[in-house]
């Protein structure tokens, strides 16, 4: 029935760390679907008692059935599918319990809202959301405190609009550095930019005006004189008839 794989192995690992992590009156809540279920049920055979009894399991159209027995005592397990799902053809325990007449309480069967085996067997389609939404319910009624769901919403009413404070006061915080701080400052940038630009340009004239072109007329006068001389040098040494 199935085989162990590193996704069952992985499993094992987190339910036995999970179990370790509430502590010896606390509950886990394992929420499997379609294949999950299966790898639920491998899992569970390398798991020892004492760690499933603190362990609920809650599977959505399971590719395998998983019930609670003296092998597997489970804190709790519920079965739901979908009366069209189509893992129900190939998981006979949940098949049996369908036409028995839904008189077992490991076993939920729903109505499916939208008439197609595929999307019904969705977990979050409308089929089993339903379940998955009493089941957190459940679950808040169960474990969490009377104190605690009531002032859970407003407190975190209260919360957030502490935190829709912060923001406003952020963005105007935000709004006035940049106004007041970073803006004046690209500006003062920009400007001083230009004005570099601007000093660059009037220096670069300058060195062509004061450097270069009084060099290369220095040279050019030069080199003239230079070639006259040469010139007269040698007219003064050719013979003239």
């Amino acid at each position: 029935f199935g085989r162990v794989t590193d996704e069952v192995n992985a499993l094992v690992q987190h339910l036995r760390e999970a179990v370790s992590d509430v502590g010896e009156k606390g509950r886990v809540v394992h929420i499997a679907h379609s294949q999950g279920a299966l790898v639920t049920y491998l899992a569970a055979e390398q798991l020892s008692p004492s760690v499933l009894n603190k362990i609920e399991v809650i599977a959505f159209g399971g590719a395998a059935a998983i019930r609670k027995t003296k092998n597997m005592p489970f804190h709790r397990v519920i079965n739901y599918y979908a009366t069209n799902d189509p893992l129900l053809l190939v998981v006979p325990p949940a098949a049996q319990a369908l036409k028995s007449g839904f008189n077992d309480d490991e076993f939920c069967f729903l109505v499916p809202r939208l008439g197609n085996p595929i999307h019904d067997h969705a977990l979050l389609g409308p089929t089993y959301a339903q379940a998955l939404e009493w089941e957190g319910k459940r679950y808040q009624t169960q474990y969490q405190s009377l104190f605690y769901r009531s002032v859970r919403r407003p407190l975190s009413l209260f919360v957030l609009a502490i935190i829709h404070a912060f923001l406003l006061n952020l963005r105007a915080l935000i709004k006035k550095i940049l106004q007041d701080i970073v803006l004046p400052l690209l500006t003062a940038f920009a400007g001083a930019y230009h004005l570099l630009q601007r000093a660059g340009e009037h220096f670069s004239e300058a060195i062509q005006r004061f450097v270069v072109r009084p060099i290369v007329t220095f040279w050019i006068a030069f080199i003239t004189v230079f070639y006259n001389i040469i010139m007269q040098k040698k007219e003064g040494e050719e013979y003239q008839p």
